[in-house]
């Protein structure tokens, strides 16, 4: 029998932590779903994302468990290059997985260690999405400052990426290099819990927003476009946590041109395992995102069998002709109108067989035992 491999996973945020979205749910699947196969050690932050006070019930600064993963939860204090070094170095692993791509010591400082020498294993990155044109857009000059100064000095030369879509390997080749090593394996998903059907009548339509409250995210733009409907009813909740005060503070002063027939309100913030519930509460999640390397409330809405409206600007193509919703450009608003007014107009049984659809869509797309294998191919 082969020996297991050694996977040594840093991330900025993990379980319990939730406020960071996708980046943490993406681990916690992968480490849920090969737990059997490959030994996970994640190194992470002893908080959630913007918190100013630890996890409850949580050992710091020593190797613990959580829901049968091994984790070091590192305090404040601790959060410096000399520390966080010395604990790669003391840990046993056969490969080093970076969860990022800008954080300055769970993967700036392990490229630098690399490139020196003080840390001798395979390193595999996953920028989940940060070298997309959307993303890269905000926080411009020192992004790209970093990606001149890690090019100039060779600090991508001994690394493998991993990209989860043919979208993401072709902004890895555009912003890096054609010729890095790249490997494309897809995230895991969630398995969906109960679905559930909801009433649909013609001329109404109840849409979520559930995503970080940020520029990236594009709030903002989904008001926009609602501000254009008149006619119809329509409800528009937003989850999320607010992570950029600012940006919020300009969504709240754009809504107040919504016309009085279109309800929009702030529900706070979801935990992982409530997503699924409340996404079912809805007719359609409306998410028109500047960059999304895979999306894993996309994903969660198709499962449960609600149609998505989003920007082109994801890895999700093509939802139109498969009957399951919208991917549309950032320049065309008209479209996003269109596809609210058709939807609007769906009927019960109409929607109904789109609901179908959705879920024979999103089955069809994940192959869950193809990707652990892809997985495991990845780590050896």
């Amino acid at each position: 029998m082969t020996a297991k491999k050694n996977i040594l996973i840093l991330c900025d945020w993990f379980l319990p932590g939730y406020l960071a979205g996708g980046p943490i749910q993406s681990i916690a699947t992968l480490t849920k779903q090969l737990g059997n196969d490959i030994d996970f050690k994640i190194i992470t932050t002893d908080r959630d994302f913007k918190s100013n006070k630890p996890y409850d019930n949580v050992k710091v600064n020593e190797w613990t468990t959580f829901e049968g993963r091994a984790l070091f939860y590192v305090s404040p204090e601790n959060m410096n290059s000399e520390f966080i070094l010395k604990l790669i170095q003391d840990t046993q692993h056969d490969s080093v997985y970076l969860n990022s791509l800008f954080s300055k010591l769970f993967s700036v400082g392990p490229l630098k260690w690399k490139q020196q020498g003080k840390i001798q294993s395979k390193i595999i990155l996953a920028p989940r999405g940060m070298l997309g044109d959307g993303a890269l857009a905000i926080k411009t000059f020192k992004k790209q400052l970093f990606l001149m100064y890690a090019k100039t000095f060779g600090l991508f030369r001994q690394v493998c990426w991993q990209s989860t879509s043919a979208q993401e390997t072709l902004e890895i080749k555009k912003r890096i290099s054609k010729t890095v090593h790249i490997v494309e394996v897809s995230n895991l998903p969630n398995t969906a819990n109960e679905i559930k059907s909801v009433e649909k009548k013609k001329g109404e339509l109840r849409l979520c927003f559930i995503s970080r409250i940020s520029e990236k995210k594009n709030l903002n733009f989904a008001i926009d476009i609602l501000k254009e409907i008149k006619n119809f009813k329509i409800t528009f909740d937003i989850f999320g946590p607010i992570e950029d005060d600012a940006y919020w503070i300009a969504c709240k002063e754009n809504e107040k041109g919504l016309s009085q027939n279109v309800n929009f309100q702030y529900k706070g913030v979801l935990k992982p395992t409530e997503i699924g519930k409340i996404v079912s509460q809805y007719h359609a999640l409306f998410l028109p995102t500047q960059n999304e390397n895979y999306g894993h409330i996309i994903v969660e809405a198709l499962q449960h069998a609600r149609p998505v409206i989003l920007s082109d600007q994801t890895p999700w193509r093509h939802l139109q002709s498969a009957y399951v919703g919208f991917d549309i450009a950032l320049n065309d608003k008209a479209k996003f109108i269109e596809a609210i007014a058709m939807l609007v107009n769906l009927s019960q049984s109409e929607f109904d067989a789109m609901s179908k659809t959705c879920i024979s869509y999103i089955n069809h797309q994940l192959n869950i035992e193809k990707i652990k294998a892809q997985y495991l191919e990845l780590f050896k």
